[in-house]
This record gives C-alpha cells, structure tokens and sequence, in this order.
C-alpha cells in the first residue's frame, strides 16, 4: 500500500504576514508595471495618430465634394450657356433689322466670353480635383495599411496586457486567502504598519539587526522581545518585527 503524503502544516501568523507583505509590494510593481507599459504608451500614441489621420482623410474627402460640386455646376451652366448661344444662333436666321442683328451679336460675343471663362475654370478645377484626387488615394492606401499595423499592435498590447492582469489577479486572490487567515486585529496592525512605512509593513530579525530599519538592537531590547514571542513590534521604527517563522 503507498504511504499518503504528508499533510502540509498549517501557515504560522509570521509566515502569513512575510508572505502577505511579498505579496503587496508584488502586486504594487505589477500594477505599475501594467500602467507603464511601454506597449501601452506606444499603442496610444500609434491611436492618437491613427485619429488625425482619419481626420485629414475626411477633410480631404470634403474638399473632393466640394470640387466635385463646383464642377457640377459650371458643366451645368456650360450646357446652359450652350443652349443660349443656339437659340441665338436660330434668332438670328429670322432677324433683318440691322440693330437687332448687331444686339443679337454683342449677345452671342458675351455669351462666347463665357464659355470661354466656363472651360477655363472647368480646366482648373479638374486639375485641382484630379491633384486631390490622387492625394486622397494615396493617404486612403496609407491608412488602410496604418489600421493593419494598429490592429497587430493591439492585439500584441492585448497579449501582454493580459498575462500582467491575470498574474495580478492571481496575486490579489491569494492575498484576499491569507488575509482572511489571519485574525482581525493581527490583520489592523498589519495594515496600519503597511500604511505609515510606505508598504514595508513587517521586517524580521538577523541576529538583532532588523530586516527594514537596519537598527542595531540593544541586548535588553533583544531580551525584552524575546519574552513577547515570534511576532512583536521593533522599538526603533514600529514595523511589526518576526522573530521566528515557524512559531
């Protein structure tokens, strides 16, 4: 028959207060470690320009509409315009009076003037439009390949994002287990000690040089703790002090 294995003894209060403190400064570099991120930082730069380039992509589709109205409405008016310059043309078949025939022309010169100014402002904005064309292109094609990029990004700040989260919520679970072990007034003076020396809340004993405050104790000091058990309060900076681990 094998033998069973050895029953795990139960945590002593100093070893839960040892762990429990690796545990917070654990946990404290973990989240700083996760809200510096440099993945982060980047990615949200890399977002930041993602956004204004969307935005001179939408700017510059405005301006194609724009000239794309605009021509709208001058070939709207040369087919107009035309249309006047054949009605007179037709007119002028049926006049005989010599003033009339001489308004008719003066009309049909303006209205050859026009033309002329229509087709050339057609010409110009068609180069405009064919120019902002091309550039709306290119930036289209320069943003499609930016969002590829931005998603691989994201998806990579994701991965590695998540194994910090996961460790951390790891970490604040077992610390939720062990402070719940603990006794309540064992768990205040932790807390407390936690708070007034910056999360170095307990230190141990080498000799009778404390852990943290590094204040050589005095023999009686030492003896007077001695006689307080493995947990006890360092005289020199208030810190919970273990003296010994397994008790």
């Amino acid at each position: 028959m094998a033998l069973m294995g050895r029953r795990r003894e139960p945590m002593t209060d100093a070893q839960i207060l040892l762990e429990l403190q690796e545990l917070d400064l654990a946990l404290e570099r973990g989240k700083k470690t996760l809200a510096d991120l440099p993945e982060l930082r980047e990615l949200a730069q890399k977002r930041a320009a993602y956004r204004k380039l969307i935005s001179q992509r939408d700017h510059i589709k405005g301006v194609c509409c724009d000239f794309e109205a605009e021509i709208a409405d001058l070939e709207d008016d040369q087919v107009k315009t035309e249309d006047e310059v054949t009605l007179a043309q037709e007119d002028a078949q049926r006049l005989k009076d010599y003033r009339e025939v001489q308004k008719l022309e003066i009309e049909l010169s303006d209205l050859a003037k026009k033309l002329d100014k229509i087709a050339f402002t057609l010409t110009d904005k068609k180069r405009e439009l064919a120019g902002i064309t091309e550039k709306a292109e290119k930036l289209n094609a320069y943003v499609d390949k930016f969002e590829k990029s931005l998603l691989a990004d994201a998806q990579k700040t994701k991965a590695v994002a998540t194994e910090l989260q996961t460790k951390i919520d790891e970490q604040a679970r077992r610390r939720d287990h062990l402070a719940a072990s603990l006794g309540a007034d064992m768990l205040a003076a932790y807390e407390e000690s936690r708070r007034t020396h910056k999360g170095i809340a307990v230190e141990t004993l080498a000799g009778n040089v404390p852990s943290a405050c590094r204040m050589a104790l005095t023999e009686a000091s030492v003896e007077d703790l001695s006689r307080k058990g493995a947990i006890a309060t360092c005289p020199y900076c208030g810190r919970i002090l273990i003296q010994d681990t397994e008790a």
